[in-house]
């Protein structure tokens, strides 16, 4: 696209999403850069692309019209999967963070990782806001599970109600660490409950107050999006050639 574009959002999971739902917040970010991870595509109709690494969520979702119908699928390289003709897939590196995604996307288990990590390189410069990084529960749901998920009792998967890995001690401190010394990207977490304390937490009616506004034509964005990230590809494929004969 010849505008340049400032603000990314992205969607992941969590419970504090509710509190953005309330607030018109489907509205308030339609025609926006926004990113999905996983399930976000159902609740969240207008996405710019959505965004996985698990395998079995991938080919589980494959099935469903809807899914195979989505404009543009970002995720992890896996083995042994047929991929949608909507789906460019990217390989991980769960060693060391690079902003250029040069050794693959920061990080392979984890898709709100992975979304940052993508969101970063694709945008450059500017502010990326995250909307459900929770990272662990908010409260208790009705069947006495840790609530997790804003669409917990809508969908069911094996990750709703787990805090295990996200109650480690440091844990969120490890993983988004990586992150600290960002500079050209201003990193907002819009959940003041989040266990998340590396970036500023602002609350929805702060969110939406920093959002510009603006709307961008999804297909350019797309199209700009597959560009960017065909050039990467290719990139990376003459770089192996030339160093390892392998791509």
């Amino acid at each position: 696209m010849k505008e340049k574009i400032s603000q990314l959002i992205l969607i992941g999971g969590g419970n504090s999403i509710k509190g953005g739902l309330d607030k018109g917040l489907k509205d308030k970010i339609r025609n926006n850069f926004v990113l999905g991870c996983n399930y976000a595509y159902k609740f969240f109709p207008n996405l710019t692309a959505t965004i996985f690494v698990d395998k079995n969520f991938y080919e589980e979702q494959s099935k469903d019209k809807k899914f195979k119908n989505l404009p543009l699928i970002l995720g992890k390289k896996h083995q042994g999967i047929k991929y949608l003709q909507n789906t460019t897939v990217l390989k991980t590196n769960d060693v060391k963070y690079f902003r250029n995604i040069k050794l693959g996307c920061y990080k392979s288990n984890l898709v709100g990782l992975f979304a940052l990590s993508l969101g970063i390189y694709l945008l450059d410069e500017g502010e990326i806001y995250l909307l459900g990084y929770d990272y662990g529960a908010i409260g208790k749901a009705k069947d006495g599970r840790a609530l997790t998920h804003f669409y917990q009792n809508q969908i069911k998967h094996r990750g709703i109600g787990k805090v295990n890995y996200f109650d480690t001690i440091g844990r969120a401190d490890k993983d988004f660490g990586v992150y600290q010394n960002e500079s050209k990207v201003h990193i907002y977490n819009v959940s003041l409950e989040s266990k998340i304390t590396t970036f500023p937490k602002l609350s929805y009616a702060g969110f939406f107050e920093k959002l510009d506004n603006k709307q961008y034509n999804q297909e350019e964005l797309r199209h700009s999006i597959k560009e960017k990230l065909k050039w990467k590809l290719n990139k990376d494929w003459k770089y192996q050639q030339a160093n390892f004969g392998m791509i």
